[in-house]
């Protein structure tokens, strides 16, 4: 996510060129699933009937409010306080190197445990390989944009689940 002039055509540093693309993929995927297995064929929906509905609403809207705070504090970051071509390595980047697909994985579990329809999972598993893949990509650039800066980076912060250390 850095505004430099490209080394080829799409820009080094930037996001994957299909990123929005394989975004809406792994939604499509993942929504498909969950409203399948939630409310039509409800094969694995069997949980739901043991645990209560407001417990499963307070799970669902703590990892919306949770993943939704991620995006934003990244998003204001990478926008407003982010000084163009170095490398971000303060605030929630200190603890994770993807905190806004990490917020969007997060708000994928929403919809799982709102309705504990075990069959979403594998949307969700899907969703987290293509997210995986393009935060690789992203990766392998900025490797070859800060070299050595972006290897010690990567030795120190998680790439998902994020350390408290910092």
């Amino acid at each position: 996510m850095i505004k430099l002039e490209s080394f080829h055509k799409r820009g080094l540093g930037k996001e994957h060129p299909r990123s929005h693309l394989i975004q809406l993929l792994a939604a499509f995927i993942f929504f498909l699933i969950w409203l399948l297995d939630s409310f039509i064929f409800t094969f694995s929906t069997v949980l739901a009937r043991y645990i209560p509905f407001f417990i499963r609403i307070i799970l669902f809207l703590s990892l919306l409010i949770i993943g939704l705070f991620l995006i934003f504090r990244t998003g204001h970051i990478l926008f407003h306080e982010h000084t163009p071509s170095k490398l971000i390595k303060t605030g929630i980047f200190a603890h994770t190197r993807h905190p806004l697909y990490l917020g969007v994985l997060i708000i994928y579990l929403g919809p799982i445990f709102l309705s504990l329809s075990l069959i979403s999972i594998i949307g969700f598993i899907i969703a987290f390989i293509l997210y995986n893949w393009i935060a690789t990509f992203e990766e392998n650039d900025l490797e070859k944009l800060f070299k050595e800066e972006y290897s010690e980076y990567k030795k120190k912060v998680p790439k998902w689940i994020p350390s408290l250390k910092h």
